[in-house]
């Protein structure tokens, strides 16, 4: 999606991907310098655990990017049962860790093939619980191709942006 961004959508800034699998993180550090890319400035890989480690010990300070994209980690996430030391699902903490790295006005666009644009927007719109550091409001959504069946039509894939406010 970033080497899209980059070679397709005009986006010229530094960009950071990230991921917590090392494996991960290597074979998109090799596709980056096979593409020609400097993947010390122009496309970074990391390795990160965004549910369980923070984010200044990782070179980045809160409210640092203007675009943060998600391609499938909340629904990875969510099918996780494991709890946190709160007692709520680890994927309950998702959106406030999401909301820290997205700058006063920057997008959080994601992509999800488990959850519908409604319940996206249930999960990610809003301030956070104690409404201190502002939170999430809709913006559009990635049309994807729609089927019909049993007299309804649906989709598969919903994409949808956030602004962070």
């Amino acid at each position: 999606m970033l080497f899209l961004l980059r070679s397709s959508g005009g986006f010229t800034g530094k960009m950071l991907g990230i991921d917590y699998s090392p494996a991960s993180v290597e074979l998109a550090t090799r596709v980056a310098r096979q593409k020609g890319y400097n993947t010390d400035e122009d496309v970074r890989f990391r390795e990160w655990d965004i549910l369980r480690e923070p984010t200044v010990e990782n070179g980045w300070t809160e409210g640092e990017f203007d675009v943060v994209l998600d391609k499938g980690t909340f629904d990875a996430i969510s099918l996780n049962e494991e709890t946190d030391g709160w007692g709520r699902r680890v994927c309950e903490g998702y959106r406030d860790r999401v909301v820290r790295m997205v700058k006063v006005g920057g997008r959080f666009l994601m992509t999800s093939c488990n959850w519908t644009e409604s319940e996206l927007r249930e999960w990610f719109e809003g301030k956070d619980e104690d409404g201190s550091r502002g939170g999430f409001e809709f913006e559009g959504r990635v049309e994807y191709p729609k089927f019909k069946f049993g007299g309804r039509e649906g989709q598969s894939v919903y994409g949808v942006c956030f602004r962070r406010v």
